[in-house]
């Protein structure tokens, strides 16, 4: 596991105790991660990242879809912590 990987995966998990069950954007995690100071060399590493997250139960694909801020505004369905 690389150090983006363990770094990612803790913020995830710290910023899903915040939402107490609200959906949220993957999106608004990757942007509050920046600030943070935890950047992967690629962004589509966040990817693994909430696979393992949902794998291991913390997450789960909600029914809210959500306007994505860096995909050209498409929609995307959001997740929920378990």
């Amino acid at each position: 596991m690389s150090n983006f990987d363990k770094d990612g995966y803790g913020f995830l998990l710290r910023y899903i105790r915040k939402t107490k069950g609200q959906p949220f954007c993957s999106e608004e995690v990757t942007l509050a991660a920046q600030k943070a100071g935890i950047v992967p060399a690629d962004l589509r590493s966040w990817g693994k990242v909430y696979v393992q997250a949902a794998r291991d139960g913390y997450i789960a694909r909600a029914d809210v879809p959500f306007r994505r801020a860096m995909g050209n505004g498409t929609f995307t369905l959001g997740w929920v912590a378990r």
